[in-house]
């Protein structure tokens, strides 16, 4: 396990909290952890340099809370009708009036950026250490993908965004104005392919970390998601030519606390349950299983057949209650359930290839690998649904909303579904339908958090998005 084993080393403790511990967590970006009086005296050893890569990966663990609290109820997979203490902001975020004061999304802004500047101070001090050429190019990687994938979320939920790849003080990043997002984006493709230079593939001590196949998931992620579909292809078809990854026979099997980082996972982010605060709460849990906000939308798009329905129901796990796909017991002595959250995973790989293809060239014949219905019906066939053919689809247009549905489908509670209705211009449409609200195209991103605008007090370096 990446992350808790070397949480149990003294050494890489005292990084973790003295280190990367920022002196002011309401300093502007967060982009200053230097202030730490011996803070260089660190940045030495490979020991040294592999547990700041590790307060890397750290900053990932609180990505699920932002996909459940605020990616999935800006979706249509999940309706709160009404709101209680302490979850209006999660109403707001659902019903399309959220506002810049909104605590949740101050909070992707806050730990996103905490998270970039640890990933710059990690590649600026990496590159005069004396450490082993191979490690010293795997953790400047690892850094780096972890930089472009908190960059890819922002991008997508603020639109422009500063950008920052080194470290800087407190008063540089005042003055650090939003950058454009084509170049945000470039960065971003910079990175991630910088880390296809990764390792295939790790021990057991290290399982979890991230991999040059996930990286070039991600990167194909961001080239689909830009309408860069040559790239696109040619990314995709690395991982499915490659051999080490392909879907599991039972879907369940995926997520199966027991099963954790199978074939069919690219990268996901590593709990612990029987370490303290090495496992997370109950994500989506429920003291009363009525209370679920699965939306009905949601549920009702399941055929009788389709297996996967069965992971968006609620399972009992000691006082509360879990969703199937996030199940598991609790530790009893911490309270806490373990079981990973999956970022990247091979079905994924499957229909964002199929979705290239269509977009290339809508082929009819099933059976062709160059035939986006090939990759498409793999996905369904493992869900217990039949083939898809040009006679239920018979176009590209149609093939494109076949796509949206499948995953749909295959996602749930994944982050998936908002940036998907988002890139596919569908947000509109879809919400209407679900929910009956009209959403205004300013409500297609999020607003920048009031106290970031009012910390810099300048609209020229750090303006509001319009009309929030």
């Amino acid at each position: 396990m990446l992350v808790f084993n070397y949480l149990k080393e003294e050494n890489i403790l005292f990084i973790l909290c003295a280190v990367f511990c920022l002196s002011s967590c309401e300093a502007f970006l967060d982009l200053s952890p230097d202030s730490q009086p011996n803070a260089n005296d660190f940045y030495k050893t490979e020991s040294d340099f592999n547990g700041a890569v590790i307060a890397c990966y750290q900053t990932l663990r609180s990505y699920p809370t932002m996909v459940l609290d605020v990616l999935e109820y800006r979706s249509d997979n999940m309706f709160m009708p009404s709101f209680t203490s302490g979850s209006q902001d999660k109403y707001e975020i659902n019903h399309f009036q959220d506002n810049k004061t909104n605590s949740l999304i101050a909070d992707i802004w806050k730990n996103s950026y905490s998270a970039i500047s640890r990933c710059n101070v990690m590649v600026d001090r990496i590159q005069g250490a004396g450490i082993n050429a191979d490690k010293k190019i795997q953790f400047e990687s690892e850094a780096r993908f972890i930089r472009a994938f908190h960059y890819f979320n922002l991008v997508r939920l603020f639109g422009k965004v500063p950008l920052v790849i080194h470290e800087i003080t407190d008063e540089e990043a005042l003055k650090t104005p939003r950058e454009d997002i084509n170049n945000v984006y470039e960065q971003i493709i910079t990175d991630l392919n910088f880390a296809l230079q990764l390792p295939g593939s790790y021990d057991d001590s290290d399982l979890g970390r991230v991999t040059a196949k996930a990286a070039e998931a991600l990167l194909a992620k961001v080239y689909l998601t830009n309408g860069k579909y040559a790239e696109a292809k040619v990314s995709l078809g690395n991982i499915i030519t490659n051999g080490k990854y392909d879907l599991l026979t039972d879907i369940k099997d995926v997520f199966d606390v027991n099963n954790e980082m199978n074939k069919e996972i690219l990268f996901a982010v590593k709990y612990s349950k029987s370490l303290i605060d090495g496992g997370h709460g109950m994500w989506l849990s429920l003291s009363d299983v009525t209370l679920a906000h699965f939306s009905s939308v949601l549920k009702e798009a399941y055929n009788a057949n389709d297996k996967r329905a069965e992971l968006i129901q609620y399972k009992k796990s000691g006082s509360t209650y879990l969703p199937v796909k996030f199940y598991d017991t609790q530790d009893a002595s911490t309270n806490q359930v373990g079981n990973d959250f999956i970022i990247l995973r091979y079905s994924d790989v499957l229909l964002m290839y199929a979705e290239v293809l269509n977009e290339l060239n809508f082929n009819t014949d099933i059976t062709s690998k160059e035939s986006g219905f090939y990759y498409l019906n793999k996905v369904r066939n493992r869900a217990g649904l039949p083939a898809l053919s040009s006679v239920e689809v018979p176009s590209q247009e149609e093939f494109k909303k076949a796509i949206l549905r499948e995953r749909y489908l295959e996602f749930p509670l994944e982050g998936n579904r908002w940036f998907d209705l988002v890139r596919t211009g569908t947000v509109k449409e879809t919400i209407k339908s679900a929910y009956d609200i009209d959403v205004p195209d300013f409500r297609l991103i999020f607003p920048i958090p009031s106290a970031e605008v009012e910390k810099v007090n300048n609209p020229d370096i750090l303006p509001q998005n319009p009309e929030y």
